[in-house]
């Protein structure tokens, strides 16, 4: 037999032989969410990230991270379905600007920043992310994405006073990290983070609340005090998406929130659902489980 051959018949034998063992281990290793999580947590304890590339968007993710990062790589997207629909909400009402300013407020990865520049609606943004690893990923992916000019990324946290305080970070769930509560029983790590009002940190940006064409802020319990610091910006009635955390709130604090979004704003929206019309801001008093709520 010639060496041509032989290598041609060698080829073909190693490569049946990998397709052979991937059909065997694939099913073995991602479909059973144990075996899924030890390679993950084997690659994130030597430093490796992974690269998510979803067709038209791409996304740099922490494999130890089981909530976005997951997301992004089992299901190829988080939250994308929110957005799309908050965005298509506001525009069907008339209310979604055009040539705007996206203001992302607990931006962690920058999957939302991402997602507003990606439509072609918002010209830039300011995304706020007070943990060092994934504003650091905030970074690359702005950059991988094409968007790297045209955001200002601000590493603090949103408040209701200028200062600082302790940021607990979730050991496995990189956007589950908190400030006034340890998010997890087995973490234990915090880290001392500037915090700014969110109307003075734009206003020294040179962003007016007629400049922004919508906020979305998700600060795991933390929105009473990052709405507040919104200020003036919320007698604009500037479009706002949160997560509405009531179970985090007391009650005096989930009236206090209701009371000040009613004061500005008509509509809500629970962005979980696909209702065909909004409710009065007031129906957020009746909902007790975590939503994103878009109001305007």
């Amino acid at each position: 037999m010639q060496t041509s051959q032989w290598r041609s018949l060698k080829g073909n034998f190693d490569r049946s032989r990998r397709e052979l063992r991937r059909r065997l281990l694939e099913p073995l290793l991602l479909r059973r969410p144990a075996l899924r999580d030890v390679v993950m947590r084997a690659l994130a304890a030597r430093g490796h990230l992974i690269l998510c590339d979803l067709g038209d968007l791409r996304f740099f993710v922490d494999p130890g991270d089981r909530a976005i990062a997951a997301a992004l790589i089992w299901q190829r997207g988080h939250q994308r379905a929110e957005f799309e629909r908050a965005v298509a909400f506001l525009s069907a009402a008339g209310r979604l600007k055009a040539n705007s300013v996206f203001v992302d407020v607990g931006a962690n990865i920058g999957t939302h920043t991402v997602y507003a520049l990606h439509t072609g609606t918002f010209t830039r943004a300011v995304a706020l992310e007070p943990e060092p690893r994934n504003a650091r990923l905030l970074a690359m992916n702005l950059d991988v994405n094409g968007f790297a000019q045209r955001v200002v990324v601000v590493p603090k946290a949103a408040g209701g006073a200028a200062g600082r305080a302790a940021l607990h970070l979730h050991p496995r769930n990189k956007g589950a990290h908190a400030i006034g509560f340890a998010p997890a029983d087995d973490g234990g790590e915090s880290l001392d983070v500037p915090v700014v009002r969110l109307d003075e940190e734009l206003g020294a940006l040179g962003i007016a609340a007629d400049d922004i064409g919508l906020i979305w802020m998700d600060v795991e319990g933390y929105e009473p005090q990052a709405l507040e610091g919104l200020g003036d910006i919320l007698a604009h009635a500037v479009p706002l998406v949160f997560e509405f955390s009531p179970r985090r709130y007391d009650g005096a604090t989930k009236t206090r929130l209701i009371r000040l979004l009613a004061a500005r704003y008509r509509r809500v929206r629970r962005l979980s659902g696909t209702a065909a019309q909004a409710d009065p801001i007031d129906a957020l008093a009746a909902v007790d489980e975590v939503d994103d709520v878009l109001v305007y």
